[in-house]
């Protein structure tokens, strides 16, 4: 005889991993439009945004009218709701302090 896996009382109807993973799939969702909307309103600013995968999301560099590049770039990770910073995350605005912003959406 194989023994069933009970559900606890909260899911009676074992929906409880399928709702994980849409709430987990939703939040990522929200997080790549947050990305694009915060790249997008920098380049209509003037400024040179470019992606980056470790410690950040982007690095953001002034430009001035002739397109020459201004001043130090900085770091930014864009977060939504109250979402934290992860341990790479954390670990490069250490490295960089003034030089990092979190923005959130």
């Amino acid at each position: 005889m194989v023994k069933r896996k009970r559900s606890s009382g909260n899911d009676p109807f074992g929906l409880g991993s399928f709702s994980k993973s849409l709430t987990l799939s939703t939040n990522r969702m929200k997080g790549r439009m947050a990305e694009d909307s915060f790249a997008l309103e920098q380049r209509l600013q003037g400024k040179e945004v470019r992606k980056i995968h470790k410690g950040g999301d982007f690095v953001v560099q002034d430009k001035d009218m002739f397109g020459r590049k201004k001043g130090k770039p900085k770091i930014v990770e864009v977060k939504t709701g109250n979402a934290k910073l992860s341990t790479a995350q954390q670990r490069k605005k250490r490295q960089v302090k003034k030089n990092y912003k979190v923005v959130r959406y």
